[in-house]
């Protein structure tokens, strides 16, 4: 059994960790205990892959300077995109995934004139 304790908590017991029972922990273990707590971060298994930019370009039809011109960003930074893998940005992968799953409405949305404070 899992006894979830705050820092606070540990350092005032003293910090103890139990390591013959830590050490008996196995994969398994581990899996299931990270399954049964919501505020532990998933298992990388059930985690979305990365949307790769280019594939998204390649799906829309769009040249490399169409793409960037497009996604309102220089030409330079969708080659690099390219050339060394897409960036792992959490905004940029929620723009290539709404351009992959829904390309028409998301390229119109693009094509909309940007609103400027004034």
């Amino acid at each position: 059994m899992i006894v979830r304790k705050t820092l606070k908590q540990a350092m005032a017991e003293g910090g103890y960790i139990d390591r013959e029972k830590f050490d008996s922990f196995t994969d398994a273990d581990i899996e299931r205990m990270i399954d049964e707590n919501p505020d532990l971060a998933p298992r990388t298994e059930t985690l979305p892959p990365y949307f790769e930019a280019r594939e998204v370009r390649l799906k829309l039809g769009l040249s490399k300077q169409k793409f960037a011109k497009k996604i309102g960003l220089p030409l330079a930074a969708v080659r690099e995109w390219e050339r060394t893998g897409t960036p792992t940005d959490p905004a940029l992968q929620a723009l290539l995934r709404i351009l992959d799953s829904i390309p028409e409405p998301a390229l119109r949305a693009l094509d909309e004139p940007v609103w400027q404070a004034g």
